[in-house]
């Protein structure tokens, strides 16, 4: 269970690393065409269209894993400690980005934000995210024996 819970972690952790990147292309590709400043990359990057549709389903991909990773991660605390939830401060700061995701996810798919602001959402929420994974076990005491 715990293998699970690791390895789909993980996995929602590249997929939003894939909306990061489709986001930033997507800044630049905007960029250049609202100053009407065709560069080097102008023709190599994928058109607009493309960009946000690769993020929305980077973001669909990384939610839904992250979501069966925290039940994983759940299943495997009620074995080790007998609960399912312990407000470990990792718990509870993958929550927020959990629910972070969530709303980014919902106002895409209801078609309320498109474009350079889900964008840059998205570069928000990889940011959130590395900080999640990596600077809670740093500067918080947590039980997470990882990274």
């Amino acid at each position: 269970m715990i293998t699970v819970h690791w390895i789909l972690s993980l996995l929602s952790y590249v997929a939003f690393l894939v909306a990061f990147v489709s986001g930033a292309l997507f800044l630049i590709q905007d960029a250049q065409l609202k100053h009407k400043h065709m560069g080097v990359l102008f023709h190599r990057l994928p058109s607009l269209q493309a960009l946000d549709g690769l993020n929305f389903r980077a973001i669909t991909t990384g939610f839904a894993l992250l979501t069966v990773g925290m039940l994983a991660g759940m299943g495997a605390s009620r074995r080790v400690l007998g609960v399912w939830w312990s407000w470990d401060p990792k718990e509870s700061i993958t929550l927020v980005l959990w629910l972070s995701y969530l709303a980014l996810w919902l106002v895409r798919a209801r078609a309320t934000l498109r474009g350079r602001k889900v964008a840059v959402f998205s570069i928000l929420g990889f940011t959130f995210a590395v900080v999640t994974w990596l600077g809670v076990s740093r500067w918080l005491p947590t039980w997470h024996p990882y990274v």
